[in-house]
């Protein structure tokens, strides 16, 4: 039971592909079936085979150059809005760093920064 907790999204997520190309399949098909019924023809299963994978890959090329066209616009967006936000956060370190050292606190390393701010507060 804990396997398909796990991976339950997974196995939707096949399901609703097979689901999806099998509806492609057989709304194909009957396309086919008639447009060949038209013109007098038999009908062929590689004729059709044929047909259905080369839309098939059609609709995938267009689908995946959609998504790295997205993912190359997100890394270009991401880049740009979060490097302002780095250097806003250097920014305000260098200020408590400074605060640190003019109260006579005395300069705070990383190390012990990061320690106070993870660990907690030992209890009395």
């Amino acid at each position: 039971m804990r396997h398909f907790r796990r991976w339950g999204a997974v196995y939707i997520l096949i399901l609703l592909f097979l689901g999806s190309w099998m509806g492609h399949f057989f709304t194909q098909l009957a396309e086919f079936r008639s447009e060949q019924q038209d013109h007098d023809q038999p009908f062929v299963w590689s004729d059709y085979l044929a047909s259905f994978f080369a839309s098939t890959f059609e609709n995938w090329q267009s689908e995946w150059l959609q998504l790295i066209f997205q993912a190359v616009l997100l890394l270009a967006a991401k880049h740009l809005l979060f490097q302002a936000d780095a250097e806003d956060l250097e920014r305000i370190e260098r200020k408590i760093d400074n605060i640190h050292e003019r109260v006579g606190a005395g300069a705070v390393g990383p190390e012990q920064g990061d320690e106070a701010a993870i660990e907690p507060e030992p209890k009395t």
